[in-house]
């Protein structure tokens, strides 16, 4: 057992996907909203009350909100982007909780060309002068804004890019070339460290593909793990910890499932135990919110309180013992 400190994570990823901040086509429905906000106070609350330090969210996810562009181009934070996230953070840092908030979503990066838009900013990630200017006008003013808050436990570059660059994953959708996102990826890290003031990670898919991203300058590791990596059932979350190669930062992992019913024989206390066991930085479970019914995750279920509560207990008395 490890006597480094250990940040329990839940995933909330979004009360509505790609809109909690900012404004999107539908118009404007993010967290500093009072109804948004009372009903986020009550699931902190719970959160904390679980013993959870660490609340994983997505932001921008897919890109259809929370700044404005002309041509493809953004131009600037809209008039609700930072309100929301100050929302957000006031909220956590009242119930002694820290974000971890999640910049880009895998579908933004993906290319969607020859399919009907679903959002006017679609395209903005997919060519060099709109990733530059979603950097240097949307994503720099915020880190400024929020700059060594004390709620913030790391900005997220991005969700399981892998899924959107052809060398990791022979999709039609996975287009985006390597080295393009690992400049982009740079830069961000970069911005992050000269105006944010506070950690930068990236949400690696996979613990396969954690090393990947090991010369972006990232102050910590994330990689996600559910039992279908593994179909084989040969080479659990235990085993694939011990036969990582050595990092030179810590390792988080991002998502870890709650439950899931097409994986036998799969714990999460017991998952839970492994990451401590291993000398992980922490790990965050997914998902406390419930999964939407057609989503790919409905098996995964979400968070029962209780088993988070009865684990605590648990490492509370190992360590007393110990």
């Amino acid at each position: 057992m490890t006597n480094q400190p250990f940040f329990l994570g839940v995933n909330y990823p979004w009360a509505n996907y790609a809109e909690d901040f900012g404004a999107g086509p539908s118009g404007h429905r993010g967290i500093s909203l009072p109804e948004n906000l009372s009903k986020v106070a009550e699931e902190f609350a719970r959160i904390r009350d679980c013993g959870v330090s660490v609340v994983r969210w997505f932001l921008f996810a897919d890109g259809r909100g929370g700044f404005l562009s002309e041509k493809g181009i953004p131009l600037r934070p809209d008039e609700f982007l930072l309100a929301d996230v100050q929302a957000a953070l006031e909220l956590a840092n009242r119930c002694e909780l820290k974000l971890c908030l999640s910049l880009i979503d895998y579908l933004w990066l993906q290319d969607r060309t020859g399919k009907p838009g679903a959002h006017a900013n679609e395209q903005v990630l997919q060519f060099a002068a709109g990733r530059e200017a979603f950097l240097q006008r949307v994503l720099i003013p915020m880190f400024r804004e929020f700059r060594e808050h004390p709620a913030l436990f790391a900005w997220e570059i991005a969700n399981e890019p892998e899924w959107a660059i052809r060398e990791f994953h022979r999709q039609p959708a996975a287009k985006m070339h390597y080295a393009d996102f690992r400049a982009f990826a740079e830069e961000i890290t970069q911005a992050v460290h000269e105006f944010a003031g506070v950690p930068v990670t990236l949400g690696s898919a996979s613990l396969a593909w954690v090393r990947a991203w090991s010369e972006l300058g990232l102050d910590f590791y994330q990689a996600h793990y559910y039992p279908v990596q593994d179909p084989s059932g040969k080479s659990g979350l235990a085993k694939q910890l011990a036969c990582l190669p050595a990092l030179d930062k810590p390792l988080w992992l991002g998502e870890l499932p709650a439950a899931d019913d097409q994986a036998s024989g799969y714990s999460l206390k017991t998952s839970l135990t492994e990451c401590r066991e291993a000398g992980l930085l922490g790990a965050a479970v997914w998902r406390w919110t419930a999964p939407e019914k057609t989503g790919t995750d409905a098996h995964l279920g979400s968070i029962d309180p209780k088993i988070l509560i009865a684990w605590n207990s648990a490492m509370s008395s190992r360590n007393a013992s110990a």
